[in-house]
């Protein structure tokens, strides 16, 4: 890691998002829907998908982490050191947003593949829609609140962090760079299920790729070391 530039390591925040986004399709993509249909139990749509897709993911989401703190910390040198960000507010609403996504990326693959695990369980078991259903969402109680927060914390501070810096001019990034966050870029994404359902499921973490590839082209240089 010595001999990386801090392009480089922060651009390991983009491979660690690569990462995640893998993880994010197996998890999401075919599995959970929800739908008007009266004949369909609470109104979710579920499929039986294979419980292999959901271990890679949760795999997926540990091996992001590692990679991500490094981009993080990274990141945060040369935001303090070259554009002497350190006691600016809206910094500091970034670190404690980037801070929570070393914290809670691994737990988020984790916590939500849980669920449909239980879900292709309680099918195997019962064969009920509505009650394999019924015990997912018992499990989704228990861990709803950390995963509520986790979402407060990592993806809507760091999209007010970012927009903020980006208005007020405190990074050389363009106002295009706006939309480079996870917030935006995830409820962009939910146009994507108008094609068809699940196909947001890795916008997120898209947003989150956006975000650090601008800043490792924008804020060094290819050789710098910060």
């Amino acid at each position: 890691m010595k001999n990386m530039t801090s392009r480089q390591k922060i651009l390991l925040g983009c491979f660690a998002m690569v990462l995640a986004i893998i993880g994010d399709y197996l998890l999401g993509f075919g599995t959970f829907s929800m739908t008007a249909d009266p004949n369909v139990p609470m109104g979710i749509a579920a499929s039986v998908v294979p419980d292999w897709r959901y271990a890679a993911s949760s795999v997926l989401g540990f091996l992001c982490v590692p990679l991500f703190a490094i981009a993080v910390l990274e990141l945060f040198r040369v935001m303090e050191k070259k554009y002497g960000l350190r006691d600016q507010k809206l910094y500091k609403l970034f670190k404690i947003a980037n801070w929570g996504g070393i914290l809670y990326f691994a737990f988020l693959h984790i916590g939500l593949c849980m669920l449909p695990v239980v879900f292709n369980a309680g099918m195997e078991a019962t064969g009920d829609m509505a009650a394999s259903v019924g015990m997912m969402l018992r499990v989704l109680k228990s861990i709803a609140v950390p995963m509520v927060v986790s979402f407060i914390v990592c993806d809507g501070f760091v999209a007010v962090a970012w927009i903020g810096m980006v208005v007020k001019g405190m990074l050389p990034v363009g106002k295009i760079a706006l939309i480079c966050n996870p917030l935006i870029v995830a409820l962009l994404g939910q146009l994507m299920n108008l094609v068809a359902e699940g196909l947001d499921s890795g916008f997120e973490s898209l947003g989150w790729l956006l975000l650090y590839l601008v800043c490792a082209m924008k804020l060094v240089g290819k050789e710098e070391r910060v």
